[in-house]
């Protein structure tokens, strides 16, 4: 059963539940709204720039150690190979060396073909030293007598003309004695007198210098008959007996560079004619690492023949790492030696510290190590951090691993 109860209007207002009040909403306007994100996109441009222009691009380079031929011989076994690592002192391979050709090699002999070439060469110099002297021998009599008259015909032509030269003098003498006396009578001015002594003045400086012109030729014609140098037209001409004694000297030096070699000579075929007969008898040799790091290059190859000191392995050495980068001007005046930096690995991200130990290398290429640095562009320097690994790291020996340097 349902019942109907109508109520007036000021009684409902009792019955009315209320209403909590609508929570007014944030509206921003969307311009406001763009501009913030413009502004964060900005921002985070200016700090991508920012780390992007305090890094540097480089790799890691590592120093070389280099492992020679202790002696001329033959390369025996190579154990090693590219990529493989290896320790201090670890045996990379053999080195082989007939003994009797080893005590030769250590006494500074030769190759044998070598000294024969040595030998041809000195005795094709001494032939010609030999037939130069012969011929200045043969021809240097004539030549004496022959520039002898010419020298001495020089000198009479300076005799006469030191007789006019006097006689000039002598006429000059007493003209001017004569002046001298009609002056005193009134005769002859004051410029009279004058040109007179001028004129035995003159004559009496030709008078000397055909004096020492006339002692000058009489010595050269006397050297020219004993083959002399004098001056400077003289000393060019080869036969006289100072070119002589210089070939003389020449020749007794090549004797005795001649003597030496032969000697040399004797004693390496005699130590090549005792391998001969004992070849199966060999020095070896050990090869080992000389540092700690991995094997870059082989240079040489089993069973060949090298030189002592030809380089057989390289190796890079993992102990030692180095990021080399070019810097701007600005930057270069405010970095200095000591100064810590830190490598980044592209790769795995992985972060070695390091220092900076060399700043503007003028010639890269005097740097040891395991690849060629490029020279900076103008303007621009060289910096080179070394970068410290932990064992484990180094272990790992991360050559030429890509990378940023950032200061």
């Amino acid at each position: 059963m349902s019942v109907e109860v109508k109520l007036p209007p000021e009684d409902m207002a009792e019955f009315r539940l209320s209403q909590q009040p609508k929570t007014k909403r944030l509206s921003l306007p969307r311009r406001v709204l763009v501009g913030g994100l413009l502004s964060v996109m900005a921002l985070a441009v200016l700090i991508r720039s920012f780390i992007f222009t305090t890094g540097y691009n480089t790799t890691l380079v590592a120093d070389m150690g280099v492992v020679r031929a202790p002696v001329s011989g033959i390369v025996d076994q190579l154990s090693a190979d590219v990529g493989d690592r290896v320790t201090h002192d670890q045996l990379l391979g053999s080195f082989a060396v007939p003994v009797g050709l080893s005590s030769a090699v250590q006494a500074g002999s030769e190759d044998i073909d070598q000294l024969k070439a040595k030998l041809v060469s000195i005795d094709a110099r001494t032939a010609a030293i030999n037939e130069d002297t012969a011929r200045i021998r043969r021809e240097s009599g004539l030549y004496r007598s022959q520039k002898s008259l010419q020298l001495r015909s020089v000198s009479m032509e300076a005799s006469a003309e030191l007789a006019a030269t006097q006689a000039r003098l002598d006429f000059s003498q007493g003209q001017l004695a004569r002046t001298h006396a009609l002056a005193k009578q009134g005769f002859i001015s004051t410029a009279g007198l004058q040109r007179a002594e001028q004129d035995q003045r003159a004559a009496l400086a030709d008078r000397d210098a055909a004096l020492a012109r006339q002692r000058t030729d009489s010595l050269e014609a006397h050297a020219a008959g004993q083959g002399l140098f004098l001056n400077n037209g003289y000393s060019d001409v080869q036969y006289s007996t100072q070119r002589l004694s210089d070939l003389n000297l020449a020749l007794s030096q090549l004797r005795g560079e001649k003597d030496i070699l032969t000697a040399t000579l004797a004693n390496a075929e005699r130590l090549t004619g005792h391998n001969k007969n004992s070849a199966t008898r060999r020095l070896q040799l050990p090869l080992q690492a000389s540092v700690n790091g991995r094997v870059w290059a082989k240079v040489a190859a089993a069973g060949e023949s090298v030189r002592e000191g030809d380089p057989i392995y390289m190796l890079a050495d993992c102990s030692s790492f180095f990021a080399y980068f070019t810097v701007g001007r600005s930057t270069y005046s405010k970095l200095n030696i000591g100064a810590p930096v830190q490598f980044i690995a592209f790769s795995n991200g992985d972060r070695w510290p390091g220092t900076i130990v060399n700043m503007g290398v003028s010639n890269p290429s005097q740097l040891r190590v395991t690849s060629q640095i490029s020279e900076p562009a103008q303007g621009e320097y060289l910096i080179g951090a070394r970068i410290t690994l932990d064992a484990k790291d180094q272990k790992r020996c991360p050559v030429g691993t890509a990378g940023r340097v950032v200061l």
